[in-house]
């Protein structure tokens, strides 16, 4: 009876032993995972802008035959994207982009200035080149066209008959986009959301302008003027914006799989 007792003793000890080995193994073996490239992007955020070529320009004028011709700049402004891409193939290094942004531009401070106000509304579509680095580190550059929707309205300090308010005609522009930017990866349990850094370069009316003229004292609706006849600027004026966009990224098709 003892041997039995004791040979079962020495039994459940051996097994209990090969458990415990065996959960101390299972428990230090780290376990681990790699996430597939995402085909899909999503990403939108805040952006700043800052006017550029023949857009740039004040309207804090003393003398009123300036005031009335030069008030058609814009100096910098706030406002938001909207975007989404799309990489086929299996290295997905090669994007196709399709956005949507809005910006609202000033050419005065915060002060009581003669200013004029900007809505510009942008669609843009193109293609990118995306860089991985490290897996939570990625860089790209592309480039494509933009359709512009560009309205304003100027507003004198001090109205008076020679300097009055009035209002841009809503004018449909075509132009080049030029774009760079960051991505990093958050180390979420998913690896689908990221943080982007990027710039864009967009000149709004490269492919067409208007040379329409305003008619002798209108005031409201005028035209753009963005051409080589009189009114306005008096010359064809690039219109170029630079927005600084940071934002959050979605990539919603992240596969994650487990190597060990």
């Amino acid at each position: 009876m003892k041997k039995t007792i004791l040979s079962l003793l020495v039994f459940f000890t051996i097994c209990f032993l090969n458990i415990d080995t065996n959960a101390q193994v299972t428990n230090t073996t780290p376990v681990i995972y790699t996430y597939s490239r995402p085909s899909w992007v999503v990403g939108f955020g805040p952006a700043w802008i800052l006017a550029t070529n023949d857009a740039y320009g004040r309207a804090n004028y003393s003398s009123n035959d300036q005031i009335l011709r030069d008030n058609y700049g814009m100096r910098w402004g706030i406002g938001g994207y909207l975007y989404g891409k799309y990489s086929p193939g299996k290295l997905k290094n090669d994007r196709i982009y399709l956005g949507f942004d809005y910006k609202s531009m000033a050419n005065s401070d915060f002060s009581a200035e003669n200013k004029t106000n900007y809505d510009l509304i942008t669609i843009d579509a193109g293609y990118e080149y995306l860089f991985y680095g490290t897996y939570g580190f990625r860089s790209y550059y592309g480039a494509g066209l933009t359709g512009n929707i560009i309205s304003g309205k100027y507003t004198p300090k001090n109205e008076t008959v020679n300097n009055v308010g009035k209002s841009f005609e809503s004018t449909f522009r075509m132009g080049l986009e030029l774009k760079a930017g960051l991505e990093f990866v958050f180390k979420n349990s998913k690896r689908n959301l990221g943080l982007n850094v990027g710039a864009r370069y967009n000149l709004m009316n490269l492919f067409n302008d208007d040379n329409k003229e305003p008619l002798l004292g209108e005031t409201e609706n005028l035209n753009l003027n963005d051409g080589d006849s009189n009114g306005g600027p008096g010359f064809k004026r690039y219109m170029g914006t630079i927005s600084v966009d940071v934002g959050l990224n979605i990539y919603p098709d992240v596969k994650k799989v487990r190597r060990k």
